[in-house]
């Protein structure tokens, strides 16, 4: 499986349309958002009528790093002060 990209929006509906042979394509932007490549095997699970289609999580993925001074600027350190203001000791 390819590299996927993720997206701001978590739910992305869309309309497939079911060729006479009964394949579906995938659209080549889903198919980068998920890391699927030609030939790929995709697990899916029919739960009523609802098919759910879960792809494995590409072995090509790298791990995200950041190191403390990407974010101490912009992330709170101490969340019961940024939410109750100082303490008094």
């Amino acid at each position: 499986m390819g590299k996927p990209s993720f997206g701001a929006n978590p739910r992305e509906e869309l309309t497939l349309t079911v060729d006479d042979r009964g394949r579906v394509t995938l659209p080549k932007s889903v198919r980068d958002q998920l890391g699927i490549d030609s030939n790929d095997e995709i697990p899916a699970t029919l739960v009523g009528s609802v098919l759910e289609v879960n792809p494995k999580p590409s072995t090509k993925l790298k791990t995200a790093t950041a190191s403390r001074n990407d974010w101490e600027d912009t992330t709170p350190t101490d969340a019961g002060e940024t939410l109750f203001g100082q303490m008094e000791r």
